[in-house]
């Protein structure tokens, strides 16, 4: 299996977690993971390959990605550089792979992934996604799909999770008309590469569930009143929050179900609870923490000599 992950020094304590969630899912499997950087230090490299080297079958492989992008575009607030190497790295890998499995590094890893790595894809799809379901959850959905042109009807997807066709990238010169569409629009979108790959791929990806390959750490509440017609419908943010509302009549708390059944736990914008470890934690991740918080404590027991950064 080839999996895909981009860090920066800044953001190797969770990067580490995650390799060593996604490791520990997979330890009868063989691994190779690509991580594309351009800025990481001896240290963190080594930090990476000590993680990966406690487990039987696992190869960490090096892409420095260069500077030229770098000197193109300028970071832009809290998206860094790295969001575009899952792109950039794509042209470095080995021609003979087919398919390769983006994952963002502030995930947890809870189940093996053989199943849907190895979704068919047909020779038109470029990537396999998960919804962006969060903007339902937030009640901007529809302005999201809006901001990319998207018409309603179809999708707006997190481009944290995405299976690459790389035969169909390679063939149609995909990465090339991409970066273009970086170099272009950067300045235009709040989410600048996954607002430009929306905008390009919108009508040509393929789903796989949301709620098992892209959950964010969030309250998943089922709308009884659409559930009674036959729809599966969560509450969102401001519905939980509306006085006028019946909570404990009109919606079923699902959240703790969602999350146990769930692969991968995607700990997106300000839902990050190492982000909490010396103040409040909000009550939907303080719901989550705990899983990643343990994987944590394991890492820093089972791989030997590992420098604590926390």
């Amino acid at each position: 299996m080839n999996i895909l992950i981009a860090t920066n020094s800044n953001f190797m304590g969770p990067t580490s977690v995650m390799v060593y969630s996604l490791c520990r899912s997979h330890r009868d499997k063989e691994l190779d993971i690509y991580l594309a950087y351009h800025d990481l230090r001896e240290q963190d490299i080594e930090r990476l390959q000590k993680i990966v080297s406690v487990f039987k079958q696992k190869q960490l492989h090096l892409i420095d990605v260069g500077e030229e992008f770098a000197s193109r575009i300028p970071p832009k607030g809290r998206f860094s550089y790295e969001t575009y190497y899952r792109v950039l790295a794509v042209n470095m890998l080995l021609h003979n792979m087919e398919r390769i499995l983006y994952l963002d590094a502030d995930m947890l890893v809870k189940k093996e992934l053989t199943e849907v790595y190895e979704t068919p894809m047909s020779d038109t799809c470029p990537f396999v996604v998960c919804d962006d379901i969060e903007g339902h959850a937030r009640g901007s959905y529809e302005s999201t799909l809006d901001r990319v042109a998207t018409p309603h009807g179809f999708k707006y997807f997190n481009a944290g999770f995405m299976l690459m066709n790389l035969s169909y990238l390679r063939r149609r010169n995909s990465i090339g008309y991409i970066l273009d569409a970086f170099y272009r629009e950067h300045n235009r979108y709040p989410f600048p590469d996954q607002d430009v790959l929306n905008h390009m791929y919108y009508d040509k990806v393929q789903y796989v569930p949301w709620a098992l390959y892209n959950l964010p750490p969030e309250w998943w509440k089922i709308d009884t009143q659409a559930l009674s017609r036959g729809v599966i419908r969560f509450a969102s943010y401001p519905e939980m929050n509306d006085s006028s509302i019946n909570q404990t009549e009109r919606f079923v708390d699902a959240t703790k179900q969602m999350r146990d059944n769930a692969y991968i736990i995607h700990y997106l914008g300000i839902l990050k609870p190492w982000m909490y470890r010396s103040k409040p934690i909000y009550s939907d991740v303080a719901l989550y923490a705990g899983l990643w918080f343990d994987c944590e404590r394991e890492m820093y027991e089972k791989v030997e000599g590992l420098e604590r950064l926390y």
